[in-house]
């Protein structure tokens, strides 16, 4: 895997923070103070600000410049985790009966990446593999075509990531879709995806 470039690295680092919570909805982000701390030019911090705008996670206020997106109410959140699952849903059931040996491969390297997630301590981390194994399964079953869709689905579901203290917790919902998946029991994975997404 490639070096990230510094726009990578200030993204990431930045998608971090609004995942962990530290920027409150409303909050005004700018580029001069970010860059500052960052130790990086503001080239950088624009791109990445425009990026995570493009993600979700921010927005561009007119003279007010970039905001933090606050989190979906309550009942919003309830709709999005309804359209996530079906789209995971759809996705399986359409293809689940497909999967290849590197598929499978695939998805348990995204299981490894949760456990070792999960034994650290470190929301973000937790939450990036999180989305990062049920991803895989997306696009393992062939659900390329709701990706887009499907993550900005989850970008709003980071903002409010509600598994921050119970990881053995996360680590064993997902390990119950894997061995699901890998005996390909559709009916198996709908049932454990739906009781890990929420």
């Amino acid at each position: 895997m490639p070096p990230q470039t510094v726009r990578e690295q200030v993204t990431s680092l930045l998608r971090d923070e609004l995942v962990a919570g530290q920027y409150p909805g409303g909050q005004v982000l700018r580029e001069v103070e970010h860059a500052k701390r960052l130790g990086v030019s503001r080239g950088p911090v624009r791109d990445a600000f425009l990026q995570l705008s493009q993600e979700g996670f921010l927005a561009y206020v007119a003279n007010r410049g970039v905001t933090v997106r606050h989190p979906p109410s309550s009942q919003s959140r309830e709709f999005i985790v309804s359209l996530r699952i079906q789209i995971e849903v759809f996705a399986v059931k359409s293809g689940l009966a497909d999967l290849n040996d590197v598929s499978l491969q695939t998805i348990e390297k995204a299981l490894l990446d949760v456990k070792r997630a999960c034994a650290g301590d470190n929301a973000a981390a937790v939450a990036r593999s999180d989305m990062g194994f049920h991803k895989a399964i997306l696009l393992a079953c062939g659900g390329e075509d709701f990706l887009e869709a499907w993550r900005q689905l989850c970008t709003k579901m980071m903002m409010t990531y509600s598994r921050l203290h119970n990881y053995s917790e996360v680590y064993d919902e997902h390990l119950h879709i894997w061995d699901a998946v890998k005996a390909r029991n559709v009916q198996a994975v709908i049932d454990a995806l739906k009781e890990n997404i929420r």
